[in-house]
């Protein structure tokens, strides 16, 4: 039974539009499964990150896979604790303004590249 769910998990994983749909919702689990089930390489590495340290579970930025289940979050999810950061993202002109992940890798959160110039310490700029 196992090995059955990581393939199912597997294949959800291979086609991500056929499984979100274009609502974009996530397919229905059961009420005890957990999200490193399915995405056990993305949990890893958020868990291995600052925000994991600090215990910010999945549902925090994805939202509930029941109500308001999100693919890919906004800047809303980073403005409680990252407020400066997202209004300074707000200001920038063009699309990588729009989200935090042009520049942040979307489980580590690390800055993709390695910038020479933080851009936030710039003031968006």
């Amino acid at each position: 039974m196992k090995r059955l769910l990581v393939l199912i998990g597997l294949c959800l994983l291979m086609q991500p539009q056929v499984v979100l749909g274009a609502a974009g919702k996530h397919p229905a689990i059961p009420g005890n499964q957990e999200c490193g089930e399915c995405h056990g390489d993305q949990e890893k590495t958020w868990f291995d990150g600052k925000h994991g340290l600090m215990n910010v579970k999945c549902i925090v930025c994805h939202g509930s896979t029941e109500k308001n289940f999100t693919a890919s979050p906004g800047l809303g999810a980073c403005r409680g604790c990252h407020g400066d950061q997202v209004a300074q993202a707000q200001k920038s002109k063009g699309k990588e303004g729009k989200s935090c992940f042009p520049c942040h890798d979307h489980h580590a959160v690390t800055v993709q590249g390695g910038a020479a110039t933080p851009y936030h310490t710039q003031g968006g700029k």
